[in-house]
């Protein structure tokens, strides 16, 4: 991250270089990638107990922990801590590379195909309205969710995924699958400190989240499980992920891309975009 010196700029103006260091300064805090053996120490030293994050499910957090300790997923599975200046962690953020293959799989490429016709990944400009935002800022959240789709829209323009099993078929359909199924991350967790929900870090950990994700290996798309019961129960989080340009999908019995697991799942398109285009930043209440 650049200087954490704080600009004089509105944050309306900022970009994220600019905006997350701020934020971080403003909340005294600062982020850092942990290690296996770093994280390890956090938890035999009592520093990370699970039931202060997830009170509910507090073995969600302790699976990934145990995945991410052992390295279970070969360095592919990444832990960000949110710290205070006397480094009480206030928040964790796991996230993870998809391989490939697993994306590819998890895919219904005929489906996806299906979705696009009937516009069914097309974000609603009526349902997603944000009341607290300006209009300004709305209409440039959907362009930002637009990308979500778009980006496979233009990847099936020139190819055609049908039931034809014939080899030059076979072949255009594989060659489509791979141009959609690389460069995922899925954001396994994000998790803020009871204590400390009502200071909007939930905002800075995502945004810092996309940031490593996409500095790494220029990771584009990003797709998560809405926790808690879904979007209907959880409008929190749902909130926050929309306020990122991330856009619901449908289960897959209700045409859907993703077949199962397929509930609750929102979709980012274009990590790059998101991180280029001024978003609702006002809602990390700079000082």
């Amino acid at each position: 991250m650049s200087s954490l010196t704080k600009s004089k700029e509105s944050s309306s103006n900022l970009r994220p270089n600019h905006i997350l260091p701020t934020a971080l300064q403003s909340n005294n805090l600062h982020c850092q990638d942990e290690t296996p053996k770093s994280a390890q120490h956090l938890v035999s030293q009592g520093k990370l107990n699970a039931l202060d994050f997830i009170e509910t499910s507090p073995e969600i957090e302790g699976t990934l922990m145990e995945a991410f300790i052992e390295d279970d997923y070969e360095g592919k599975l990444h832990l960000i801590t949110m710290r205070m200046a006397n480094e009480e962690i206030v928040g964790i953020s796991f996230w993870r590379e998809i391989p490939s293959d697993e994306m590819g799989e998890w895919m219904d490429m005929k489906r996806i195909a299906k979705a696009i016709e009937d516009r069914n990944l097309t974000p609603s400009v009526d349902h997603d309205h944000d009341e607290e935002l300006s209009h300004n800022t709305n209409k440039r959240m959907q362009l930002v969710k637009s990308e979500s789709v778009n980006w496979i829209e233009n990847a099936l323009k020139s190819t055609n995924v049908t039931n034809d099993t014939s080899s030059k078929n076979t072949a255009v359909t594989e060659s489509t699958l791979e141009s959609l199924t690389h460069k995922w991350i899925k954001i396994e967790l994000v998790a803020i400190k009871q204590s400390y929900r009502a200071r909007h870090l939930g905002n800075i950990l995502l945004g810092l989240t996309l940031a490593k994700a996409h500095a790494l290996h220029h990771n584009d798309h990003a797709i998560l499980h809405v926790a808690g019961g879904g979007a209907s129960n959880n409008i929190p989080a749902a909130k926050l992920y929309r306020r990122y340009g991330f856009v619901s999908i449908p289960q897959h019995n209700r045409g859907g891309p993703f077949v199962k697991p397929d509930r609750s799942l929102f979709v980012l398109g274009n990590i790059g975009r998101v991180l280029n285009t001024t978003l609702p930043w006002d809602a990390m209440k700079l000082t």
